[in-house]
Order: structure tokens, then C-alpha cells, then sequence
């Protein structure tokens, strides 16, 4: 039997959370939750729903209601944290004030994945009265992503935006039992080096390739002969 995996990427639309100048905390929830259902779905086969996936407000009561209705197994909220002091950073999962270790421990398990990743400082699991904590009927957790209001955190972030959410979509999957699997794939770049006169300059355009081959994190490199457009790999 499927899970299903409920994201909520905090605030939206009229609120936009946490703000530092023209960066805001509803977009970057909602970047984040995208990504996280997009590896959730192809890597490990969960049903996912989402409160928002627009730049749209949505009441509280309206993505309770939601997971609520679709009966998921886990709920979800992203955030990023802000503060009044730039100073304020680090990483943390909230539960619900008397929440039961089942929840605990799927706070626990984003945590360590994240914490894995790279944070400034692990500011830990906490517990706290919040609607969509309080009124999901299912293990719910709230993750603050680091401060909004913190310039490290934020490099931090987009640094490490696809680990982060890498993280997120591992520790839910391992809350609930299922597998993930592997890396999310890779993209790869092309990019042409350079272009040589043929044949008269043969002999540098191979010995430019065997230096490019060299090269770490190359997936590969050729030469393309003009007089038959033909790739040459040896």
C-alpha cells in the first residue's frame, strides 16, 4: 500500500513569511516543497500532496484540512526561520506540544539528514502549539530550513539547496519505512573546448583532448572529425 507524504510549504501569496529585503520566506518554502515532491515521487514512489504549489495564500485551516482529508501518513511543513537579530541562525524541527515519540522520531530522522548536509549551528527538536501541528490527525512536523534573516544561512541554502532536499525527502521516506532510492539523477553540461583547423593541426587537437580527459568531474570528451562529422572517442 502507498504512503502519502503531505508538504506544506509555508505561507504565500498576501504573507510572505520571514522576509530579509527582496528575498522571501513563501518563496523559498515553496521552491523547496516543489523539489522535495519531485524526488519524493520519482525516487521513492510516494503520493504526494502539496497545500500549495503556487505563490497563493492558504489559510491554516484549509492544509490541515487537506492532509486531513487525503489521509496522509505524514505531514510536512517547510520554513525558514527569521529573527529581529541577524545574529540568529542554525537549523530546527518543532513538534507538537505533546506529541507522541512517532513524531519525534520523524523530526529526528530530517534532522540528522540535514545536519549531515551542513548547518551553522543544530538548534534541535522543539515542541510547540501550532495549527498545523496541532490539528493534523497524522505525525506531523514544522522544519525551519535556517534564518531568513541570517546571511550565512541563506548561502547555506543555496549552496546546498538539492542536498537539503535531498535530506527532507530521505528522513520523511525513513519515518515511514520507505525506501529512497539513489542520488537524484545527474544533468549533464556540454561544452565545446575549442576548434582546430583539420588535419594541419591534428596532432594539438590530441593532445588538448587527453588533457581535457584529465580533467576531474568530466563525464567525457571526443573529437568531432569534419570531413564525415563523425565522433572519434579513442
Amino acid at each position: 500500500m502507498n504512503k502519502t507524504i503531505f508538504l506544506d510549504p509555508g505561507h504565500g501569496g498576501v504573507d510572505p513569511g520571514a522576509v530579509n529585503g527582496a528575498r522571501f520566506e513563501s518563496h523559498d518554502n515553496l521552491r523547496l516543497g516543489r523539489r522535495v515532491q519531485a524526488l519524493l515521487e520519482r525516487q521513492a514512489g510516494v503520493n504526494v500532496a502539496m497545500s500549495r504549489t503556487l505563490d497563493v495564500f492558504v489559510s491554516l485551516g484549509d492544509r490541515t484540512n487537506h492532509a486531513n482529508r487525503v489521509g496522509a501518513d505524514l505531514f510536512v511543513s517547510l520554513h525558514r526561520n527569521g529573527f529581529t537579530s541577524p545574529a540568529a541562525n542554525g537549523f530546527e524541527n518543532w513538534i507538537f506540544t505533546t506529541a507522541s515519540a512517532v513524531d519525534e522520531g520523524a523530526a529526528r530522522e530530517v534532522l540528522e539528514r540535514v545536519i549531515e548536509v551542513g548547518v551553522q549551528s543544530n538548534r534541535g527538536i522543539k515542541r510547540g502549539n501550532f495549527h498545523v501541528l496541532r490539528e493534523s490527525r497524522m505525525p506531523s512536523i514544522l522544519v525551519e530550513l535556517g534564518f531568513i534573516t541570517n546571511t550565512r544561512d541563506n548561502e547555506l541554502f543555496d549552496t546546498h539547496f538539492e542536498a537539503y532536499a535531498q535530506a527532507v525527502a530521505r528522513g520523511a521516506c525513513a519515518a515511514l519505512g520507505i525506501t529512497f532510492s539513489g542520488e537524484a539523477p545527474r544533468q549533464l553540461a556540454r561544452i565545446q573546448l575549442g576548434a582546430y583547423t583539420w588535419p594541419d593541426n591534428e596532432a594539438g587537437a590530441r593532445r588538448d583532448l587527453a588533457r581535457i580527459r584529465a580533467l576531474p568531474g568530466l563525464q567525457d570528451a571526443w573529437l568531432v572529425i569534419p570531413s564525415n562529422d563523425r565522433a572519434e572517442r579513442d
